[in-house]
């Protein structure tokens, strides 16, 4: 070790908060009009080059930096608090699970060109690779729906030790068990949404009760929405 090691020297504060002191803030505009020109396409091959570019831009193209939310893991915070970005704080890091899952799996375009949307693809991530590929080709030549895979991926995650607890499997969030009933009510779609017609004969009380009980979801929905985007760009 150099003598030189031991000289301590005071640690100076980047010259603008949440960026590292050899990235100045031009570098995340670049980055944001780069994403921006991307347009609103929710196609998996804009989700996947929308991960590209993050990863060449703030983690040198490195993969294993990204996975270790790495020294420049404020810079994506500051990119994904942005609002002239063309998808949501959530969809960004999403986008670039899924660019790692490309590059994993040698590309996503056979999937994609076979009908899986990103509903599909977002269900295997952080499975083991042989799970993943065995999921996306199942659901590949068996057609199946984002529930069925959605099914087959949970099952998978239970069987993989390496996603197993040692304290066994750890208790739901209470929110997402009520996620889990909200998505069961939704996809019985005649179930939940059905009779609409018989609104025309409700009288002006019942209906301003239903509105104002609709109200009420969407503000608890936007408030959970919310906290999942921050925990999200937390990490």
């Amino acid at each position: 070790m150099s003598h030189l090691s031991v000289v301590e020297v005071p640690a100076l504060s980047p010259p603008y908060p949440g960026l590292s002191l050899d990235e100045a803030p031009p570098r995340i505009d670049d980055l944001a009009e780069q994403l921006s020109a991307l347009g609103r396409d929710v196609s998996v091959d804009q989700a996947v080059e929308i991960g590209r570019l993050v990863v060449e831009r703030l983690y040198d193209g490195d993969l294993s930096r990204w996975r270790g939310r790495g020294p420049k893991s404020h810079s994506l915070r500051t990119l994904s608090r942005r609002s002239d970005l063309p998808v949501s704080s959530s969809a960004l890091y999403r986008s670039i699970a899924l660019y790692e899952l490309s590059s994993r799996l040698g590309g996503l375009q056979r999937w994609a060109d076979a009908g899986l949307g990103i509903s599909h693809l977002r269900l295997v991530l952080g499975l083991p690779e042989l799970d993943q590929r065995r999921l996306l080709d199942a659901a590949l030549h068996q057609a199946w729906t984002v529930a069925e895979l959605e099914r087959e991926a949970v099952a998978a995650r239970k069987r993989s030790p390496r996603l197993v607890s040692r304290g066994g499997r750890p208790r739901l969030p209470r929110f997402v068990k009520s996620v889990n009933r909200l998505r069961k009510t939704a996809e019985a779609a005649n179930e939940m949404f059905g009779d609409l017609d018989a609104a025309a004969d409700m009288s002006e009380e019942d209906l301003t009760e239903i509105r104002d009980m609709l109200a009420t979801i969407r503000v608890r929905c936007s408030e959970l929405d919310r906290a999942l985007e921050r925990a999200a760009a937390r990490d």
